[in-house]
């Protein structure tokens, strides 16, 4: 971390003798301590906040790509409804036409054919009783 060697720590352990006393170094080491500690739980407690941060924004974002993909999918839903619409009505119109077509062709002769209904209504010759016949008894 701050790449000091052994003999770098040495140097300074007897400045820190000679310059704090042997008397008072148990008190130094014990406030250097807990300045250390405080320093320690405020450098985690910026991590932490930093983190929190970050995850929030990465929240926000997820957040803001679930609605974009729910956007994305109300629309295609939207659309696959009206095209089935769509297609539901082209075929209701579609068998409508056909059943139109269907009753009109039945109401309509065919070509080279008599009317269903002049056949029926043509008169039926009655059967001839010859004129010449005698009568009998006569």
């Amino acid at each position: 971390m701050f790449e000091i060697s052994w003999s770098e720590l040495l140097i300074l352990a007897v400045v820190v003798l000679i310059f704090v006393g042997p008397k008072d170094l148990p008190v130094f080491f014990n406030t250097l301590g807990k300045y250390m500690g405080a320093l320690r739980r405020q450098a985690n407690e910026f991590k932490r906040h930093f983190e929190d941060a970050m995850r929030e924004a990465e929240m926000e974002n997820l957040r803001k790509e679930l609605d974009g993909m729910r956007e994305e999918f109300s629309k295609s839903a939207h659309e696959a409804e009206r095209s089935v619409g769509d297609a539901v009505n082209e075929a209701g119109n579609s068998i409508k036409a056909a059943e139109a077509s269907a009753d009109a062709a039945s109401t309509q002769p065919m070509q080279g054919e008599a009317p269903a209904l002049a056949k029926s209504e043509a008169p039926v010759p009655a059967s001839p009783e010859p004129a010449s016949a005698p009568k009998s008894g006569a």
